[in-house]
């Protein structure tokens, strides 16, 4: 049986610094990016109370680090990359008052976060075989433009952590 990744994933974000660079999203938002992957068998060994459980750790480790290093406030958000089969988190100045994301961005919980997650038939990523080219000006005229559920809460926070509602960004 696989085991489950959480407890180790929890301990190497724990050891990461955070990128504070209030005067540049991009290099935040890239500093502070993780991504997690399940292999199918580590997806059959979880459910979402540990991938909730994991954010939650997450969340305090990120806040306690903040908290320590006198850091202002940061927003924390996490989405599901559908195309790479992840469960990505980072992290950016809430100076910035938006998210670094060039599509819409809806807020949701991270029940909804994790449950696209845990129950894409992509874990693994989409195989190539499924993916084709468009024609010039197809993506437009086919394709709803995309809107991407992003859970985030702004740390440090002394109580319990408020949502942020932050729109897109570049």
């Amino acid at each position: 049986m696989a085991a489950n990744p959480f407890p180790r994933w929890t301990s190497e974000v724990a050891a990461d610094a955070v990128v504070v660079r209030p005067d540049d999203i991009a290099a935040e938002a890239r500093g502070n990016l993780w991504s997690f992957a399940l292999s199918p068998e580590q997806a059959g060994a979880v459910s979402a109370a540990h991938v909730e459980a994991f954010a939650a750790g997450v969340a305090e480790g990120r806040r306690t680090w903040l908290a320590a290093h006198d850091a202002g406030p940061m927003v924390l958000y996490w989405w599901h990359d559908a195309q790479a089969g992840q469960l990505r988190f980072s992290m950016v100045s809430a100076a910035h008052g938006r998210l670094p994301f060039g599509c819409e961005v809806l807020a949701a919980g991270l029940a909804e976060v994790v449950r696209g997650w845990l129950g894409s038939p992509h874990l693994q990523g989409i195989p190539s075989a499924e993916l084709r080219s468009l024609a010039p000006g197809e993506a437009s005229a086919e394709q709803p433009p995309l809107v991407l559920p992003v859970w985030s809460v702004v740390l440090p926070a002394a109580t319990s952590p408020r949502a942020f509602s932050g729109n897109t960004g570049e």
